[in-house]
């Protein structure tokens, strides 16, 4: 009889090489069954359970990771002068803004472990910002709110988190909403937004410079035809990859969508019926660390605020508990 660690032992190994998006619950299975010549069909909860699992240490991990690349490119950022005070203090930098600035988990690791390539010089012998750092163009909207008509894509989010906490605009029942007053309303469109929405709102108010460094904007706001064309093309060049790698992802393996509770539905905010079981533990982790909910004494302990108790109906989990109690949220298909 093989024994429960053997199989968890063998499910991790199996997984940590498997293409995500493409493996299912019963290919893990039979991958066992397969390795250790057995029926597993009596053992169906147990694989599952187990598989979620090692899904939320995973991105556990890739967080960790992320917070860690974070924190170093920061520092390359303020080179010599890393002394100096950053002129946003932590108190008004929200966890919300690392939103904008993430990629893929896999990517982060891969350039983590690699050395950095020093930047392309210009003619002056300055070294160029480059991906996150490199200065782009705002809209006339955007810059009633920075100051100013070109700024690096970090930089706009700091300073939108900076004016919402300033101005007070989160929604004190829920912080994830942003109630919009004038400026933001005239940016946004609409009364309200969720922090989701809205890194991904703005990003139409981002504009890339030219390569001679021309904006894309003039100085009276109206938009320069040449690097306008060159904007266009580029978002619809995004906008015709984004359903491509959303396609791909949909109904794939453990990314397959899996329709939600009218509580977790509540509690998301977004209005989505269906999403992975990945994202939501996800968002769940992300409303965690938002919310500051881990007992600082043992952070595998969470302290549940109102809308965690709504849901889950208890007052404190261990972290590694929150793929279980989330088991009960997922409504599976009928037929």
């Amino acid at each position: 009889m093989v024994s429960d660690n053997e199989l968890v032992d063998r499910l991790r190994e199996f997984l940590s090489t498997s293409d995500l998006n493409i493996t299912t619950n019963s290919d893990v299975r039979r991958k066992l069954e397969a390795d250790f010549n057995i029926d597993l069909s009596d053992r169906k909860v147990f694989i599952r359970e187990q598989i979620d699992l090692y899904l939320e240490s995973h991105y556990q991990v890739n967080q960790e990771n992320e917070n860690n690349e974070e924190e170093m490119e920061e520092e390359n950022d303020q080179g010599p002068s890393a002394e100096v005070k950053s002129e946003v203090s932590e108190e008004e930098e929200d966890p919300e803004e690392e939103e904008e600035e993430k990629s893929e988990a896999a990517a982060k690791v891969k350039r983590r472990s690699s050395k950095k390539k020093p930047g392309k010089k210009n003619e002056n012998g300055k070294r160029k910002a480059g991906g996150f750092t490199k200065l782009c163009s705002l809209s006339p909207q955007l810059q009633k709110i920075t100051g100013v008509a070109e700024l690096a894509r970090t930089e706009v989010v700091k300073r939108m988190w900076h004016y919402i906490n300033e101005n007070e605009l989160k929604n004190p029942s829920d912080k994830r909403i942003i109630n919009c007053d004038d400026t933001l309303r005239e940016l946004f469109g609409v009364d309200s937004i969720g922090m989701f929405e809205m890194n991904k709102a703005l990003t139409k108010h981002i504009w890339p410079l030219d390569s001679d460094g021309v904006s894309t904007i003039t100085t009276s706001g109206s938009v320069n035809s040449t690097a306008n064309k060159k904007r266009q093309k580029q978002e619809e060049d995004e906008d015709s990859d984004e359903p491509k790698k959303e396609e791909k992802q949909k109904n794939s393996g453990m990314h397959a969508p899996l329709r939600l509770s009218n509580a977790l539905i509540n509690f998301l905010g977004t209005g989505e019926s269906q999403l992975s079981r990945p994202i939501v533990v996800k968002r769940i982790w992300e409303y965690i660390k938002q919310n500051g909910l881990q007992d600082p004494s043992d952070e595998r302990q969470i302290i549940c605020d109102e809308k965690l108790k709504e849901l889950f109906h208890v007052e404190t989990h261990r972290g590694i508990g929150v793929t279980k109690l989330l088991s009960t949220h997922f409504i599976k298909a009928e037929g």
